[in-house]
């Protein structure tokens, strides 16, 4: 019996010995060891739980260790309230007056657990890296969460489900860890939201011991293959961004898709708002699957449907069938208002969000700017917001800057023309020499973090609009590469 004791007692201490060695980042009572940075969000502590919520009139906010870590796995417990963007900052540095930059855990529903560089590169593990780590993040309760930064390999992990699988040597090799509460502008609707915190926890011995191993596609980004991919293959300047640059499909109204599809990846845009005469609304299943291979060949993804006008319970039933059988989760629709309760119930079906298009003042009883939509979907599910179409938003007298501000999180989708006045005798013109301030607009694209679609609508010399259409793209383009910050 007596040896029995001593050979338990032997394999505990020799498992003690080896066991792996944790460091609490947060004692449950307190924030001693962690500093606020850049905005004003107010951070508290009970039940040994760090709350962060959202406030008008700040920047992004950070709540970042005193301490900086190199190699380390983390561990953290986190939940957030419905629409809130956050995140966490690892290897992340703060240089004078400048904003925080660094890696970032994103926290932002489907994109949770994929990699941005906050004020750098943007996305370095974009969410289209690996389809099966999106959606991970349970809504609503607490989901755990695990990154392992080793060297130039960063994983992360949502209760156990490989997310982001990067290799970067490009990036800060060690820094602070930071929680984030994202800014709100000055949107009350999203004051008062929070962010939870707890358990965690942080392993800086033995790392390479006790790494696990991702199933995540791998993402490359070594020195010498990243400049490869800038200098020579010269990627577009979208690559990094949160948001995609798309295509409206009203763009190519006069042209079948094969010619839609050839403009589109002679641009190098490869996301689609898909219109009925491209797809019909009564095509049958295995049309709908040559259509996404016919995508697919051209690397074009279609990412929404519409605009679908709808004037009847029985058009919404069709256009969310639609939706659902072209696969995609957003819908770009026009409804009569008496229908929007009918489309409220339809979005809480579907689990398909609801972008109401603005049409400017020629149109004024279908939405005519930014904050008829608002007015009209303000108390409906938050699922239910707009398509912010910037030029019939300009012409209708109103700031697509200012009202992204304001409406950035029931903004779904955006369509991106320019219009050379803003009034109702504006006409749409090539992006860049009419009268809407770009660089301000994407400027307010990255402040509120919009993670949806800009896409091009063309709607000058519709019968030959290729030249315009590479124009405008090239504009757009120029102004996100020549604005970002690295």
């Amino acid at each position: 019996m007596k040896q029995n004791v001593f050979l338990t007692l032997f394999c505990i201490c020799c498992f003690s010995a080896t066991a792996q060695e944790w460091t609490s980042l947060f004692n449950g009572k307190n924030l001693a060891g962690w500093q606020r940075l850049d905005g004003k969000v107010l951070f508290t502590v009970k039940d040994s739980i760090i709350t962060g919520t959202t406030r008008t009139g700040t920047p992004n906010t950070f709540l970042a260790t005193e301490e900086e870590f190199g190699d380390f796995i983390l561990e953290f417990d986190m939940k957030v309230d419905e629409g809130v963007n956050s995140g966490v900052q690892f290897r992340s540095q703060k240089v004078y007056d400048e904003p925080v930059s660094g890696y970032q855990f994103e926290i932002d529903g489907e994109l949770t657990g994929f990699i941005y560089e906050e004020n750098r590169r943007g996305w370095i593990y974009h969410p289209d890296a690996n389809a099966n780590g999106q959606n991970v993040m349970l809504k609503n309760r607490w989901n755990h969460i695990r990154i392992e930064a080793a060297g130039n390999s960063i994983c992360t992990w949502i209760d156990g489900y490989s997310v982001a699988n990067l290799r970067d040597e490009t990036g800060y090799t060690k820094g602070f860890i930071a929680l984030q509460v994202h800014t709100v502008g000055n949107n009350k609707s999203q004051a008062g939201k929070s962010v939870y915190w707890k358990n965690i926890r942080i392993c800086t011995k033995d790392v390479e011991k006790y790494r696990r191993t991702s199933v995540a596609p791998t993402i490359n980004l070594a020195k010498k293959e990243a400049e490869s991919e800038v200098n020579q293959k010269l990627l577009p300047a979208e690559t990094y961004e949160k948001f995609n640059l798309g295509m409206a499909g009203y763009t190519f109204v006069r042209f079948n898709l094969e010619q839609t599809l050839d403009a589109m990846q002679k641009l190098d845009i490869k996301y689609l708002c898909v219109k009925d005469f491209h797809l019909p609304l009564n095509s049958t299943d295995e049309q709908i699957a040559e259509f996404h291979r016919t995508l697919a060949s051209k690397g074009v993804t279609g990412y929404a449907v519409g605009p679908i006008y709808m004037n009847r319970e029985e058009e919404v039933d069709r256009a969310f069938d639609y939706a659902r059988r072209v696969g995609v989760k957003l819908i770009v629709g026009v409804p009569l208002h008496a229908l929007l309760p009918y489309v409220d119930k339809k979005v809480k079906e579907y689990n398909i969000k609801y972008a109401i298009h603005l049409h400017g003042p020629d149109m004024p009883d279908k939405y005519p700017d930014a904050d008829d939509v608002w007015m009209n979907v303000k108390d409906l599910d938050p699922r239910i917001g707009m398509c912010l179409d910037i030029g019939h938003d300009v012409r209708n007298g109103k700031n697509p800057v200012e009202d992204m501000k304001k409406y950035h999180s029931r903004v779904f989708d955006i369509h991106i023309k320019d219009v050379t006045a803003n009034t109702k005798d504006g006409r749409p013109f090539e992006i860049g020499r009419g009268v809407i301030d770009f660089p301000a607009f994407v400027k307010t694209l990255r402040e509120v973090g919009y993670t949806g679609a800009c896409s091009i609508e063309h709607e000058r010399n519709m019968d030959d609009p290729f030249t315009g259409i590479g124009e405008s793209t090239g504009y757009f383009r120029a102004v996100l590469a020549l604005s970002v910050s690295y």
